[in-house]
């Protein structure tokens, strides 16, 4: 989506383009960016002059978005299941852990956008403490 975001508007960018830059597979690169192209983050256009281009600019789409359209929601899960007095304790905590954990994450990608990626000059984001 940086990548995609740093093309001329008017010049649709080829899977191909995109694999080359990142140094995947063009199926994988394709993969990815057509579930993109199905969440609306980016347009696709058929044919020789087609390819994809950013539906909306970097800085109106969140990273929580661009991760949750190529992998789904991002939710806690604890697979760990067991009954009996001695696990409710320690499985309550990890629990609330992991809910607090993904809470924390959903709200750092929602603040941040592909802008911020594409952006070549600014420094590592800092996570706040």
């Amino acid at each position: 989506m940086a990548f995609l975001s740093r093309q001329p508007a008017s010049l649709p960018v080829q899977a191909r383009q995109v694999a080359e830059y990142l140094g995947i597979p063009n199926d994988s690169a394709l993969k990815v960016l057509q579930a993109l192209a199905r969440q609306r983050l980016l347009r696709s256009r058929l044919g020789r002059a087609g390819g994809y281009q950013m539906a909306r600019p970097a800085t109106a789409v969140t990273l929580l978005e661009v991760i949750e359209a190529i992998d789904g929601p991002i939710h806690a899960e604890l697979p760990i299941t067991a009954e009996g007095p001695a696990f409710d304790h320690p499985l309550g905590i990890l629990g609330d852990l992991c809910r607090r954990s993904v809470d924390f994450l959903r709200e750092e990608l929602a603040s941040r956008t592909v802008a911020d990626l594409a952006e070549p000059s600014a420094a590592p984001l800092a996570v706040a403490g």
